[in-house]
């Protein structure tokens, strides 16, 4: 399991992060203080782990739209579960 909290892809070389190998992947998708969901849907395809979870949305910062995109970007690549509030 790969677990991104404060990451930016910017910051964290995304071109790097095939060297983990990890079946679940947890990654941010606000944007705000974290990876936006195109950062976050680069880091998934880098990572290529089985499933991708999104996170750090909804609350404060980070919208649906958000998480629909990284979905919707990944499907047919890397099952993406979305976890219910």
């Amino acid at each position: 399991m790969c677990f991104f909290t404060e990451v930016s892809a910017r910051r964290h070389k995304v071109y790097r992060l095939n060297v983990i190998e990890a079946d679940v992947a947890l990654l941010p998708v606000s944007g705000t203080y974290v990876m936006g969901a195109d950062e976050a849907i680069q880091a998934a395809r880098a990572l290529n782990p089985k499933v991708a979870v999104p996170m750090h949305y909804g609350a404060f910062v980070g919208a649906q739209t958000d998480v629909e995109r990284f979905r919707d970007q990944l499907a047919g690549k890397i099952e993406v579960v979305i976890l219910e509030k």
